[in-house]
């Protein structure tokens, strides 16, 4: 049975952190370090020249050999959020309130400065309806062109100071941000704009029809939503299902 995404949001809400947790480190015993480390000192050094652009380091670190069902899914009439006009498109669907996206960030942003220019990367926060006002926030940060001074000041007032809760009002976080720098007056404008509830809209229904579960979620080209057991597969997943379409519209 299909299951609507009003009828998901408080599933939402729980299972924004159903992604697997990172595998842990394995510390090998000293004498095993010291053997290895010596083996490497002898070994000259690869000529990694041709790994230098964004395009090939993007390639490099593509998973080969993608399995449907088990590396992503393939949505049913899949769709974009915008025209492609050539370009691959990569949406993130994500929430300020996630702890899984506040820790795949990072990730998040050293992966889009290797992305080749034919790509567009969209983040898209995850939207519980018209009056969800931790989505309105990203939009009008971007509305504003205040991205810079608000994304990452979210994240971190959410889950790093512990300065906004993760149902703080509109009326908290515009304060919150007005410390940080942020034009609160354009963005108080923007959160309560009219053409805020057609970008609501816009994401709500890209959420639905993508069929996303969780966040965080990864969709390329509207047509595939990436699974992966990490952080790290799930960008490599992505760098494969980008070369496979960038192959196919070259063709």
């Amino acid at each position: 049975m299909k299951r609507h995404l009003p009828l998901l949001v408080p599933f939402l809400l729980l299972a924004a952190c159903n992604k697997t947790a990172e595998a842990p480190v394995v510390v090998a015993p000293a004498d095993e370090v010291a053997a290895e480390n010596a083996a490497v000192a002898e070994t000259p050094a690869a000529d990694t020249s041709a790994a230098t652009t964004p395009e090939v380091a993007a390639e490099t670190n593509a998973k080969s050999n993608l399995v449907e069902n088990v590396d992503y899914v393939v949505i049913p009439n899949g769709q974009p959020l915008q025209p492609l006009d050539g370009k691959v498109e990569v949406v993130e669907v994500f929430a300020y309130w996630c702890g899984h996206c506040f820790s795949f960030e990072p990730s998040i942003e050293a992966w889009k400065k290797k992305l080749p220019a034919d790509v567009r990367f969209t983040p898209v926060p995850l939207s519980g309806g018209p009056n969800d006002t931790m989505a309105r926030v990203y939009y009008a940060a971007e509305t504003t062109g205040q991205i810079d001074k608000v994304h990452n000041t979210m994240f971190n007032a959410i889950h790093v100071e512990r300065a906004l809760p993760p149902n703080a009002s509109a009326e908290e976080i515009q304060a919150y941000l007005g410390k940080k720098g942020v034009d609160s007056k354009t963005f108080a404008q923007a959160m309560n704009s009219f053409a805020m509830s057609a970008r609501l809209g816009q994401g709500f229904q890209f959420a639905q029809r993508s069929g996303v579960e969780g966040t965080p979620t990864l969709i390329v080209n509207g047509k595939y939503r990436i699974l992966g057991k990490s952080h790290d597969e799930q960008l490599q997943i992505a760098n494969g299902l980008i070369a496979q379409e960038r192959a196919a519209g070259a063709k």
